[in-house]
C-alpha cells in the first residue's frame, strides 16, 4: 500500500500469471442443438431496420439506487401488447435450408395428400354412373368388373395416402422441433446480450415465462398444424378444380359465395389474433408474478402471504380469462358463420344443378361429382379452421419473442469481435466528470460530474451514506451502464471502446449480497474464470474462450477466501450441490464462495462492494487479510461501511449526492475539522493512530498475510500430489459446463417419460364440473355438428334419386330438399358456435382454475420441497406456464373435435345400419385398423410430449436462474456458459422428436390408408349386395354416404391427437402436484390457533439435518431459551447453525429430535399460519417484491380478514426504520416501484424497507438475522435504537456478527458445530476467562491500539475462537458505514 500522501497516483504492480490447465466450458458462439448450429440471429438489412425500430432506449435503471417510473413501465407494457402479429412467412424466419427443405417436402406431401380425397369423387361418380345405367340390371357381371377395377384404384390411392401422410407429419414435426429449439436458444441468447438498463424495465420472470408459454404456442402453430392446413386447402383447391371441369357453370354459382367466406374469415381471424395477444400478455404477467413469488418463497412463507400472492396471481389470470372468453366467442361465431354459408351454398348447388339437368346441360352423375368435389373442398376449409386458429395464435405470440431476438443491445457482452482488446492491462481506472441519470428518472441526477482515479496496485475506498452513488460508480466501472456525459476509463482508454466481455474478465467483483447458482461449489467457483483471447486460424476472427481452471486453482481461491475448511467438512466437499441461490449454505459461507469465485480469475482489478459484510469476525479477519494480500499488484476499489477495514487504503473518497466531496488517506481526512469522513469515523469510535502505531500495525498485518500465504501453500494441491479428482495421479480438469457431467446430464433422470395416471380424463372433467352447463352445451353442439354430416347424407341421396326423375313432382321435391340444406346449415352454425364458444370458455376456465390451484399447491409445500433439484422455482414456474394450458384440451377444442367425430361416426353408423346393415357391418369390421393407427400416434405423442416437457422444464430452470441473477451472470461474463447449458437441454426434445415423428407419421399413415381401403371395400360389397337384391341402390347409397361423411371427421380428430396426448401428460403432472400432501402446510386449518402469545421461546436438545442433505447433521442437541420480552443473541462462526435456528422457529422445517416450543407449546402443535403470524423476520439478505414501497411495507401486515392498512401505520414503521426520508426523496414517494427484488434501491435502502416491513407487523417474536448489516453509520445507529425500542416489549432472537449490537442482550448463546457451547449475559461470558478460547486474541483490524472489550484483567474472554467473534467490534462502537 502507498504512504499517506499517495492520493493522486495509486501505483501499479504486477498481475500474477494464472496456473491453469483445462478450458472452462464452451465459448463458441455457435452451439449445436441436435444437428442444428445455433448462432446469433442473422443480421440482414431488414433485420437491422427492424432492430432500429424495435430498439428501446439504451442503459436504463440501476439496481442499487434507482427509483421507478411506473408510468414508463406501464407504457412499455402497453406498447408490447399492441405489437401486430407477424407475417405468415416471417414466422419461419429462423429456419435453416435443411428445415426449409423438410417443410417444402412436407408441404408437397400434404398438398398431394389433400388432393386424393377430391380425386375420389371422380371414382365415386364413375361407380354411381356404372350402377345406375340400364346395363347394371341387364349385365351385372360387367358392372361388377368395372366396379372392381375402380376399387383397385381406391387401394392404389390408399397406398399413396399412406406414404404422403407419413412424410407430411414426419417432415413438419422434425422441422418444428428444430425451429422451436432454435427460437428458444436465440431468445435466451438475446436476453443475455441486453444491457442492465433494459432489464430494469422488464420483469425477468415474465421474460423467461415467455420461453415456456409463447414459444411453446408458436411451436405448436408451426408444427403439424401447418401441413394439416395445407392438406385441407389442397382438398379445397383440387375439389374446386374438378368441379369446374365437370360442371363449370354450377361451380361458378357455388363459388359466388366464396367472397363472403373470405371476408368473414378475415374479420374473425384478425379479432382472434388480437384477443390471443392480449391473453398471452396477461399470462406472461401472471408468469412473472409466479416466478417472483416462487423465487422468494421463504419471504412469502415468513409473512404468511400465500393467500395474498395467490390472489395477486389470480387477478392476472382473470384478465387472461376474459380475453380467452372473447377469443372463444369469436372462434365460435367464425366457424358458425362459415358453415352456414357453406350449407346455403349446397342448397344453391342442388337447386342450380337440378335446373341444369332439366335443361339437359348436365347429367345427374356430373351433378354428383361437382357437388361432392365442392362438398369435400368446403369440408377441407372447415377442418382447416383449428389449424388456422393455432397458426394465428402462433403469429400473435411471435412479435414479443422476435422483438427481443431482434433488439440490438447498447452494451453487448457476447460480441467477441466488437471493441478493442488491450495487449497489457495495467488496471488504471478513472471516472472523468461522469454524469449519470437513470432513464426512468430523468429529473434526478445520480452522479454529478464525479471525478476520481486510481492507479495500478493501489486501493481506492468509497464511503458515504446510503444512496449517494457509490454502487452506481462501481456498476459504471463494470460497464453495466454507460455514463450520460464524461467517461469511464481503463488504462486511459474509454471503456466504451473496449470489448465488453474481455473488459469485464479483467475485473473481479464481489457484491454485498452474494449470488450463487444451483450447481456444485466447484462449478460455482470455476464460473469466476476469466477469458483467453485468440485468433481463429480458419476465419481470422477474434475468439474468446474461458480461461482454463484446474482443481488447484479452485482450492487455492477457496483457501484465500477462508472457505476451504468448511467446504472440506461437507460430505461431498466441492461436489456439494448448493440449491437455488446457494440456499443450503449460510450467508457467510455463500459470501466466502463468492469471494473465491472472484479471486480464481486472478483479476487485474478488484471491485469489493462490502464483500465481507456477511462474515463473522473470525472469518472476516482472515478473509480481509487474504483480500489485502490478493490486492497486491492489483487495482482495488472497495465500498465499506466498517471504516476499520479501509484505513490502509491509498485513497478514501467520500461520496455525497453523486460527487466526491473529500479525498485523501485516512490520516489526512481525519485532520479535516468537521469533515464528513471524520464524523463517520467518530460515530464508529475508530481511534486515530500515530505514524508509529500505523507502521507497527502494518508490519503486524504483513506478518499475518505471510502466515496466511504459508498456510495456503501448505494446504494447496501440488503437481506432485495425487489429485482429489482422480486416482491416477493425473489432475483432472474442472469443467464448468454441468451438461458435460453426469450429475446434470440431460439423460439423468429426465429421460423417463411420465406415465399417464388412470382416470385422468374423467378427473379433469370432474375438476371442471362447475362449468357443467358450458361443457354440456358445448358437447351437445360438438355432437350435433358432427351428426349433421351423415344426416345430410340422407338428404343428399334423396336428391340424387330425384335428379334422375323427370317429373314435376321430383322437380318440386328437389327445391324442398334444397331448403333442407339451409335448415341443416342453421343447425350446424348453432352447433359449431356452441362447440367452440362453450367448450372454449370451459377449457379456459379450467386453465384458470388449474393454474390457480397449482400455484396454491406450490405455495402450500414445505421449504424442503423447494430445495429439491427437480422442483427448483424456475422449473416450477415453467410448469405453471404450460401444463394448465394444455389440460384444457380435455374439455376444450381437442375434446370438441373428438366428440364431433364420435357424433359423425356414431350417427353415420346408425344410418348405415338402417339403410343397409350388411355394408355397415363390413365397414365396421375394418375400423380397428383405423383405430390402431390413431392409437399408435397418440401413444407416441404422449410419450414424446412427456419427455419433451421434462427437458423443457430443466431448460426453463437454467434460463430462469440465469436471467433472475442476470447482474451476477453479467459481472462474471458467463452468459455463454449458461447459454450452452440451456442449448444442451434443448437437444433432448430435438433428438427424441425424430423418433416420435417417425412413429406419429406411421400412425397417421396407417389411419389414412385404412380410410381409403374402407371406401374400396364398402363400394365393392355394396355393389355385390345391390346386384343380388339384398339392398336397394338408394339404401346402399345412403349407407355409403352416411359412413363416408362420418369417416371424414376421423381425420380432424387425428389432427387433435397430439393436443390430447399433451393434455393427458400435463393433467397427470398437475393432479400429482395437487394430491401432494405438504409436511408443513401454511394454509392448513389444523393446529392450535391462539389469538395471542407471550413469546417464550425454548429449544431443547434439538437435532436437525436438511432433507436434501440427510447425512449432514446441522444441529446436534442444541439447547437455548428466552423468556417473554427478553432478547437472545446467537453468535458463532458462519455455518454453525444460527440461521437454521431461525428457520426452525419460522417452522420452515421440522426438527428431527428434541423440542422446540413457543409458550411451552410445541411449535408443531400450532397452526402454521398462526405460528408465523406471531413472528417477524429481517433477513441478512432482504428480498423485496416488484411492487411499490408502500405495498412492500404493507406486506408485513398479517393477512387476516378485514385487516385495515393505513398510510399512517406504514409511515410510522418507515420512520421507525429510518426509511421515511429516503422514501420521500424518491420521485413517487411511497408509490415508487422498487423493481425486481428491490433492485432499484440500494442495499441499505432495501434493508430499511425490510425492517419497516417487520416492524409494521407488531410481532410478539422478532427475528433479526444481521438486520443492520447493510446500513451506513447514521442509519444503523438510528435503526439500532429503533430496534432496541421495538425489542423492549417483545421477545427478540438476534443473529449478529458485531458484538456491539448485542451487548445488552439478556442472553448470548455461543453456537459452534450445531450446539450451544456457552450461554449467558455479556458480562457473565466475559468473566469466564478462557472457557472457550485462549485469552488475549489478536486484535481486529480496526482495533488500532489493541482496544476492544476488556475484562478486569484487560484481556478478551468469552468467545473468539469458537464463536468467531473478535473483541474490537464491541467497545461501544457501531461499526457500520453503508456501502453506497
Amino acid at each position: 500500500m502507498g504512504d499517506d500522501g499517495d492520493v493522486d497516483a495509486v501505483r501499479s504492480g504486477g498481475v500474477p500469471p494464472a496456473d491453469t490447465v483445462v478450458p472452462l466450458g464452451d465459448a463458441d458462439d455457435n452451439v449445436l442443438v441436435g444437428e442444428t448450429m445455433v448462432a446469433a440471429a442473422p443480421v440482414s438489412p431488414m433485420t437491422k431496420l427492424k432492430a432500429k425500430l424495435l430498439k428501446t432506449p439504451p442503459p436504463e435503471e440501476d439496481s442499487s439506487t434507482d427509483g421507478s417510473s411506473s408510468g414508463s413501465d406501464s407504457k412499455k407494457v402497453a406498447e408490447e401488447d399492441k405489437l401486430a402479429p407477424v407475417g405468415i412467412f416471417e414466422l419461419f424466419r429462423f429456419a435453416t435450408p435443411f428445415e426449409l427443405g423438410l417443410m417444402v417436402v412436407g408441404s408437397i406431401c400434404a398438398c398431394g395428400h389433400g388432393s386424393l380425397l377430391p380425386l375420389f369423387t371422380i371414382l365415386f361418380g364413375d361407380i354411381i354412373t356404372a350402377g345406375a345405367t340400364p346395363e347394371a340390371v341387364a349385365n351385372p357381371d360387367l358392372v361388377a368388373d368395372r366396379i372392381n377395377t375402380i376399387c383397385i384404384k381406391f387401394v392404389i390411392l390408399a397406398g399413396v395416402a399412406f406414404v404422403l401422410a407419413f412424410c407430411q407429419v414426419f417432415c413438419w414435426m422434425v422441422a418444428a422441433q428444430r425451429q422451436g429449439a432454435r427460437i428458444r436458444g436465440l431468445y435466451v441468447q438475446s436476453l443475455f446480450r441486453q444491457e442492465m438498463g433494459w432489464y430494469d424495465t422488464h420483469d425477468s420472470g415474465e421474460l423467461t415465462s415467455r420461453v415456456a408459454s409463447d414459444v411453446d404456442v408458436m411451436q405448436r402453430g408451426m408444427g403439424d398444424k401447418v401441413p394439416y392446413f395445407m392438406q385441407y386447402m389442397a382438398t379445397f383447391v383440387t375439389g374446386v378444380t374438378i368441379a369446374l371441369v365437370w360442371g363449370w357453370k354450377m361451380t361458378m354459382v357455388v363459388l359466388a359465395a366464396v367472397p363472403a367466406l373470405v371476408l368473414s374469415g378475415a374479420v374473425f381471424a384478425k379479432t382472434l389474433s388480437e384477443a390471443t395477444m392480449q391473453g398471452q400478455a396477461a399470462y406472461s404477467k401472471a408468469g412473472g408474478i409466479a416466478e417472483e413469488v416462487l423465487g422468494l418463497i421463504r419471504t412469502v412463507a415468513a409473512f404468511g402471504s400465500e393467500e395474498q400472492e395467490a390472489r395477486r396471481y389470480d387477478e392476472q389470470l382473470e384478465v387472461a380469462a376474459r380475453d380467452a372468453k372473447k377469443r372463444a366467442h369469436v372462434s365460435g361465431l367464425g366457424m358458425g358463420v362459415t358453415f352456414f354459408i357453406i350449407l346455403c351454398t349446397y342448397a344453391l348447388a342442388f337447386w342450380f344443378g337440378n335446373k341444369q339437368v332439366r335443361n339437359m346441360s348436365m347429367k345427374p352423375g356430373d351433378v354428383l361429382t361437382v357437388f361432392f368435389s365442392i362438398l369435400i373442398g368446403a369440408m377441407g376449409v372447415g377442418q382447416g379452421m383449428p389449424a388456422i386458429n393455432a397458426f394465428n395464435t402462433a403469429r400473435g405470440c411471435a412479435p414479443r419473442i422476435f422483438a427481443v431476438i431482434d433488439r440490438v443491445s447498447a452494451i453487448d457482452p457476447l460480441d467477441d469481435e466488437a471493441g478493442e482488446v488491450l495487449d497489457d492491462v495495467q488496471g488504471n481506472l478513472a471516472l472523468e466528470a461522469v454524469e449519470f441519470t437513470y432513464p426512468t428518472r430523468q429529473g434526478e441526477t445520480i452522479l454529478n460530474k464525479m471525478s476520481v482515479s486510481v492507479q495500478r496496485g493501489q486501493t481506492l475506498a468509497l464511503v458515504g451514506p446510503s444512496g449517494c452513488g457509490k454502487s452506481t460508480a462501481i456498476q459504471l466501472l463494470e460497464r453495466l451502464y454507460d455514463p450520460m456525459n464524461g467517461s469511464v476509463r481503463m488504462d486511459d482508454t474509454d471503456m466504451r471502446t473496449l470489448n465488453v466481455r474481455w473488459m469485464r474478465a479483467q475485473i473481479g467483483f464481489v457484491a454485498q449480497t452474494p449470488t450463487l447458482f444451483a450447481t456444485t461449489i466447484r462449478d460455482n467457483i470455476a464460473l469466476g474464470a476469466g477469458v483467453d483471447v485468440s485468433v481463429d486460424p480458419a476465419t481470422g476472427k477474434r475468439v474468446m474462450n474461458p480461461r482454463p481452471v484446474s482443481e488447484a486453482d479452485i482450492i487455492e481461491a477457496a483457501q484465500t477466501a477462508n472457505a476451504h475448511d468448511f467446504i472440506s467438512r461437507l460430505p461431498e466437499g466441492y461436489d456439494t450441490m448448493l440449491g437455488a441461490r446457494g440456499a443450503l449454505l449460510s450467508g457467510g459461507q455463500k459470501q466466502r464462495v463468492a469471494i473465491a469465485r472472484a479471486l480464481v480469475r486472478k483479476p487485474a482489478v478488484l471491485l469489493l462492494d462490502e464483500s465481507t459484510s456477511a462474515l463473522d469476525s473470525a472469518s472476516e479477519r482472515v478473509v480481509q487479510v487474504a483480500l489485502q494480500r490478493a490486492s497486491k499488484g492489483r487495482t482495488t476499489v472497495v465500498i465499506a461501511h466498517r471504516l476499520s477495514t479501509i484505513q490502509d487504503a491509498d485513497a478514501i473518497a467520500v461520496v455525497d449526492a453523486g460527487r466526491i466531496v473529500e479525498l485523501g488517506t485516512h490520516s489526512e481526512l481525519m485532520r479535516l475539522d468537521g469533515g464528513k469522513y471524520r464524523i463517520l469515523v467518530q460515530m464508529q469510535n475508530v481511534t486515530d493512530e500515530t505514524a508509529e502505531q500505523r507502521d507497527v500495525r502494518k508490519a503486524a498485518r504483513a506478518a499475518e498475510a505471510t502466515n496466511a500465504a504459508h498456510a495456503a501453500t501448505d494446504f494447496a494441491v501440488t503437481a506432485d500430489e495425487p489429485s482429489m479428482l482422480t486416482a491416477t495421479g493425473v489432475e483432472k480438469s474442472v469443467l464448468v459446463d454441468p451438461s458435460l457431467t453426469d450429475e446434470s446430464s440431460s439423460e439423468s433422470g429426465k429421460d423417463k417419460a411420465v406415465d399417464v395416471d388412470k382416470g385422468v380424463v374423467m378427473r379433469a372433467i370432474r375438476t371442471n364440473k362447475s362449468e357443467w352447463l358450458y361443457i354440456l352445451l358445448g358437447s351437445a353442439g360438438a355432437f350435433a355438428a358432427g351428426a349433421a354430416w351423415p344426416v345430410m347424407a340422407i338428404v343428399f341421396s334423396k336428391v340424387l334419386v330425384l335428379l334422375g326423375d323427370p317429373s314435376d313432382e321430383a322437380n318440386a321435391s328437389v327445391r324442398n330438399h334444397a331448403l333442407a340444406f339451409v335448415a341443416i346449415g342453421g343447425i350446424m352454425a348453432l352447433a359449431n358456435y356452441a362447440q367452440l364458444a362453450f367448450l372454449g370458455i370451459s377449457g379456459e376456465r379450467m386453465t384458470k382454475q388449474l393454474r390457480a390451484a397449482s400455484f396454491r399447491a406450490m405455495l402450500r409445500q414445505e421449504m424442503a420441497y423447494f430445495d429439491e433439484r427437480k422442483t427448483l422455482w424456475g422449473a416450477l414456474s415453467t410448469r405453471l406456464a404450460t401444463e394448465a394450458t394444455l389440460v384444457k384440451g380435455l374439455t376444450g377444442d381437442a375434446a370438441g373435435s373428438i366428440i364431433m367425430m364420435l357424433g359423425a361416426v356414431g350417427v353415420g353408423i346408425v344410418i348405415g345400419l338402417v339403410s343397409c346393415w350388411r355394408v355397415a357391418l363390413i365397414v365396421l369390421a375394418v375400423m380397428p385398423g383405423v383405430a390402431l393407427g390413431g392409437y399408435l400416434e397418440v401413444q407416441q405423442m404422449t410419450a414424446d410430449d412427456s419427455k419433451s416437457r421434462a427437458f423443457f422444464a430443466q431448460a426453463g430452470q437454467i434460463a430462469s436462474e440465469a436471467i433472475d441473477n442476470v447482474r451476477t451472470v453479467t459481472s462474471l461474463g458467463v452468459q455463454k456458459h449458461f447459454l450452452a447449458k440451456y442449448l444442451k437441454e434443448l437437444e433432448g426434445p430435438v433428438n427424441k422428436g425424430r423418433r416420435a415423428a417417425i412413429v406419429a407419421g406411421l400412425g397417421f399413415g396407417v389411419a389414412e390408408f385404412c380410410i381409403f381401403a374402407v371406401w374400396a371395400l364398402a363400394f365393392y360389397t355394396g355393389n355385390r349386395f345391390s346386384a343380388r337384391g339384398l339392398c336397394t341402390f338408394s339404401g346402399v347409397l345412403e349407407a355409403l354416404t352416411a359412413i363416408l361423411f362420418g369417416m371424414m371427421m376421423i381425420g380432424q380428430a387425428a389432427a387433435s391427437a397430439p393436443d390430447v396426448s399433451s393434455s393427458m401428460v400435463a393433467a397427470t403432472q398437475i393432479f400429482r402436484l395437487l394430491d401432494r400432501q405438504s409436511a408443513i402446510d401454511p394454509c392448513g386449518k389444523g393446529g392450535e390457533q391462539p389469538s395471542d402469545v407471550d413469546g417464550a421461546v425454548a429449544l431443547k436438545d434439538v437435532e436437525f439435518n436438511y432433507p436434501s442433505r440427510p447425512d449432514v447433521p446441522v444441529l446436534r442437541g442444541l439447547t437455548a431459551a428466552v423468556a417473554p420480552g427478553k432478547t437472545l443473541a446467537l453468535v458463532g462462526e458462519s455455518g454453525s447453525g444460527k440461521s437454521t435456528v431461525v428457520s426452525l422457529l419460522e417452522r420452515f422445517y421440522d426438527i428431527a429430535a428434541g423440542s422446540l416450543t413457543l409458550d411451552e407449546r410445541e411449535a408443531a402443535a400450532y397452526n402454521v399460519g398462526n405460528l408465523r403470524s406471531h413472528l417477524a423476520i429481517v433477513s441478512q439478505e432482504p428480498d423485496l417484491f416488484s411492487m411499490s414501497v408502500r405495498d412492500n411495507i404493507a406486506y408485513g401486515f398479517t393477512n387476516t380478514e378485514g385487516t385495515v392498512v393505513t398510510d399512517a401505520q406504514i409511515e410510522a414503521a418507515a420512520r421507525l426504520a429510518n426509511a421515511h426520508d429516503f422514501i420521500m426523496a424518491l420521485p413517487d414517494g411511497y408509490a415508487s416501484e422498487v423493481g425486481e427484488r428491490g433492485g432499484r434501491l440500494s442495499g441499505g435502502q432495501r434493508q430499511r424497507v425490510a425492517i419497516a416491513r417487520a416492524l409494521v407487523r407488531q410481532p410478539k417474536v422478532l427475528l433479526l438475522d444481521e438486520s443492520t448489516a447493510a446500513l451506513d453509520s447514521i442509519s444503523e445507529k438510528a435503526v439500532q435504537d429503533a430496534l432496541d425500542k421495538a425489542a423492549s416489549s417483545r421477545t427478540t432472537v438476534v443473529i449478529a456478527h458485531r458484538l456491539s449490537s448485542i451487548q445488552s442482550a439478556d442472553a448470548i448463546a455461543v453456537v459452534a458445530q450445531g450446539a450451544v457451547v456457552e450461554m449467558g449475559t455479556h458480562q457473565e461470558l466475559m468473566a469466564r476467562q478462557g472457557s472457550i478460547c485462549p485469552i488475549g486474541a489478536e486484535p481486529d483490524d480496526g482495533s488500532l491500539e489493541g482496544g476492544g472489550i476488556r475484562s478486569d484483567n484487560g484481556a478478551f474472554s468469552g468467545c473468539g475462537g469458537a464463536c468467531g467473534l473478535g473483541r474490537s467490534h464491541v467497545h461501544g462502537r457501531t461499526p457500520a458505514l453503508e456501502m453506497h
